[in-house]
């Protein structure tokens, strides 16, 4: 399943945003799921579930012990890295440690610390299995859903950040862009922005090494899942459902403009 196709199952938010593929909903179950597939052998779970969830449009379920990359156990709230493993991580993504090269992405260990590590919490056990479903399904079976992800090209990103400030007084951001990794931008983070007072979109796919599995134009945009009800509960009211947005997601002059 390439793209959404049956209106019939869509909310109010797909059905007026039109995406090209169906949003993810991700949640944790104790068991791995009969109606879920296995990840497919790729170390980055971009690649072996998360496109295929996006793109096929399949339900894909992962437990720690097939994690590949273990980044991954933090990232989709799996429990995390032991102590000494997430301690190294400062040094590894910074200047490096005990004649092992860092990898650059901070100054210094403390920059890490402070940027990263000490932001981002770490969810969930070993004993989770992280479920990535087609949010219509989800909906339906009443999956506990914790976060929902869209992939999006640039103009759906411009309709779900101007949707974010649709829904009242944001501030002087509705975005959170910052380093973390592709699946901690998925999950981790997007979790973290429900238990803010008032939550914000997280920007993912920012990370370089994961952009060899995406298309060029082509962006993740997560967020916790009650600020996708409230979306998809004021879509119907929103600049969505009137003839401006309708005129830029098909314009009849493109040399037209306001």
């Amino acid at each position: 399943m390439d793209a959404i196709s049956n209106g019939e199952r869509m909310g109010s938010l797909t059905k007026y945003l039109k995406p090209r593929y169906i949003p993810v909903a991700i949640y944790h179950t104790e068991a791995f799921p009969s109606y879920a597939s296995k990840p497919s052998g790729e170390s980055c779970v971009i690649a072996s579930m998360v496109l295929h969830a996006f793109r096929e449009g399949r339900t894909v379920a992962m437990s720690s012990d097939m994690v590949g990359c273990k980044g991954a156990l933090s990232g989709l709230g799996l429990g995390g890295q032991d102590k000494d493993a997430r301690d190294l991580i400062a040094y590894t993504y910074s200047d490096g440690k005990d004649g092992v090269p860092g990898r650059g992405y901070f100054c210094c260990p403390e920059a890490a610390r402070h940027n990263y590590l000490d932001v981002i919490p770490v969810y969930g056990t070993r004993d989770d299995v992280v479920v990535m479903q087609p949010i219509d399904e989800a909906e339906a079976m009443d999956a506990p859903i914790e976060t929902v992800a869209f992939l999006v090209d640039p103009l759906e990103l411009s309709a779900l950040v101007t949707m974010a400030g649709h829904l009242g007084k944001t501030g002087d951001s509705v975005l959170r862009c910052s380093f973390g990794f592709s699946c901690e931008q998925l999950y981790a983070m997007a979790r973290q922005e429900g238990e803010r007072g008032k939550s914000r979109l997280v920007l993912g796919m920012t990370e370089f090494y994961t952009r060899r599995f995406m298309d060029e134009d082509r962006m993740t945009i997560s967020m916790p899942y009650s600020m996708y009800r409230e979306m998809d509960e004021k879509a119907e009211s929103s600049f969505l459902a009137k003839y401006q947005w309708k005129e830029a997601a098909q314009p009849d002059d493109r040399d037209s403009c306001c």
